[in-house]
């Protein structure tokens, strides 16, 4: 077998942490076979594209890039979403384009050691590229695919059916991520909530599993819908308690309304996510709670939307992503009739908006002048990010290394954040 050019590699990464995370994986890959990174893509030999599609706004920008990365007459990897569920239009911007589908490390891999690949590659020799340390955030995914039945999810067709991963490959995952460097870590998939149901366990069991490694790091459990986290719930409270797990909780309930959430498949009532919240917060008071709100689905009129705005002054919660209803072609919900107006979908967002950003603050509110562990994960404008227990981004306006853990001052609290002042310890 001829021998494999040594390749110098540009890689953008869009979507989902569980995206992000399998294009780290397939990134460290490459680098254990020899290859580099590199920050730009004129450095480049090839060019990998990451992308999503879960909305139309961000699918328009995955082809947009594609086509500006084609005129550099590179040979260029398209993973992820799209080639999975819209082929065809990828090929059409980049007709050249290697497609892999999601979760597909293996082959990716396989790519860069067949020698067609590096033909006409300018062998790199001994020189090595701009690679990337890990950081102190580390993204390690655990599943793919789901069996939910949502009517507007475009995800679930591109990844398939439920694979999780095994319980010995994602310790050993966190274990070296962990020795590496590594305080944050955060376990991602579609639903973590499914988790090990195609192997007899369930996502409780992987939380002990993982917290019993070595190491002074923190996990960050990822998404999961209202349905999947009930029947996990006290056992992943049971797994709060251990000072190695974030108590952050993201949970999208996409409406207020049971119709649209039956309209959306979502396979719960509105009560039942309410009651979640209060189950939560009654054993961690200042935990973080995470939604998701879609605005505008087919059918939402006024009141199914003030019901939205019920449900939130209810679950109070921390965080709320919004975004307004995209249909997404091959799912259902693309062919359904009803749907709100521009304008109207534009005002509801402002009000939500409004809502949630007065929630947050009085929920902030209540820490201050607390003095809190916190951990430092990342540069921020004017300063530094860091975490506390409960996953509330604390920003201390100073400059502090990466990594530390130290006691914190919750002096000001701001719509989505505190602001901090570090005390005397710092480790």
């Amino acid at each position: 077998m001829l021998p494999v050019c040594r390749m110098r590699i540009y890689i953008e990464a869009f979507g989902c942490s569980l995206n992000r995370g399998e294009s780290f994986e397939m990134v460290e890959g490459a680098v254990a076979m020899g290859h580099s990174l590199v920050p730009a893509p004129g450095l480049a030999d090839i060019l990998v594209l990451d992308t999503c599609m879960v909305i139309q706004a961000t699918e328009s920008r995955m082809l947009a890039r594609l086509k500006e990365l084609g005129t550099l007459e590179k040979p260029i990897i398209v993973a992820g979403c799209l080639p999975a569920v819209a082929p065809e239009r990828v090929l059409d911007r980049c007709p050249g384009a290697i497609l892999i589908p999601p979760g597909r490390r293996d082959t990716f891999l396989a790519i860069l050691s067949a020698p067609e690949t590096g033909s006409g590659v300018r062998e790199m020799g001994n020189r090595s590229g701009h690679g990337r340390e890990p950081g102190v955030v580390g993204e390690v995914p655990i599943a793919s695919g789901c069996r939910g039945q949502c009517t507007y999810c475009i995800a679930r067709l591109a990844r398939g059916e439920l694979r999780s991963r095994p319980v010995d490959e994602i310790r050993a995952r966190v274990g070296a991520l962990a020795g590496r460097g590594c305080r944050e870590i955060r376990l991602s998939a579609q639903d973590s909530g499914l988790y090990g149901l195609d192997m007899g366990m369930d996502i409780c069991g992987l939380l002990k599993s993982v917290c019993a490694l070595e190491g002074d790091f923190r996990v960050r459990l990822g998404m999961m819908n209202p349905d999947t986290l009930e029947p996990v719930f006290d056992g992943l409270m049971a797994a709060y308690e251990n000072t190695k797990m974030f108590r952050f909780l993201h949970i999208p309930v996409q409406s207020g309304d049971d119709d649209i959430l039956e309209r959306m498949g979502r396979g719960y009532k509105a009560a039942d996510f309410v009651k979640i919240a209060e189950r939560y917060h009654q054993r961690f008071p200042s935990g973080l709670l995470e939604t998701d709100i879609i605005i505008g689905f087919p059918g939402e009129e006024e009141a199914q939307f003030e019901n939205t705005i019920e449900l939130l002054q209810k679950a109070r919660p921390d965080m709320v992503n919004i975004k307004a209803f995209s249909p997404r072609p091959g799912t259902p919900a693309a062919g359904y009739p009803g749907r709100p107006s521009r304008d109207v979908v534009r005002a509801r967002m402002r009000r939500l908006n409004d809502l949630r950003r007065r929630i947050s603050l009085e929920n902030n509110r209540v820490l201050e002048g607390r003095t809190e562990e916190v951990l430092v994960t990342e540069w921020a404008r004017g300063g530094v990010l860091a975490r506390t227990a409960d996953y509330r981004p604390i920003l201390i306006k100073r400059s502090l290394p990466l990594g530390t853990f130290l006691d914190g001052l919750l002096k000001e609290a701001r719509p989505g954040f505190m602001i901090g002042e570090p005390e005397s310890r710092c480790t």
